[in-house]
């Protein structure tokens, strides 16, 4: 079930990449021309003036949302590796117990089926 989701995810995500893409550049364009228009109209300046105050915004914009996006990841990380080690020995734990319900032959066809899709996936890379 999980290396489904994660095979689903990578071509999803391949598929996705160029729309993705393209809404991004759509919405910075989207924020240089507003930001054109409020300089140019609103504020008054000339027309090769607006255009460097509005690319230097959108630039600041940028760097402001690419540091807030980082300062928020950090969080999560440091986030997820609090709560890791309690993940773990409870993950480990259902684990055993689950493995411990299990007849002998369930046991093997386990085994036999993890290789065959770890084989799969080795011959996919």
């Amino acid at each position: 079930m999980i290396i489904a989701a994660l095979i689903g995810l990578i071509l999803g995500g391949e598929m996705m990449l160029p729309v993705l893409e393209e809404v991004a550049m759509l919405a910075f364009e989207w924020v240089h021309k507003t930001l054109d228009v409020l300089y140019e109209d609103v504020i008054g300046l000339a027309e090769e003036s607006a255009k460097k105050a509005s690319a230097w915004t959108g630039f600041v914009l940028l760097i402001g949302l690419i540091v807030w996006g980082c300062m928020k990841l950090y969080q999560q990380i440091m986030r997820m590796i609090a709560a890791f080690p309690t993940w773990w020995k409870q993950s480990k734990a259902n684990f055993h117990t689950w493995w411990a319900s299990l007849s002998m032959i369930h046991k093997i066809l386990y085994a036999i089926g993890s290789i065959i899709i770890l084989g799969l996936l080795a011959m996919m890379i």
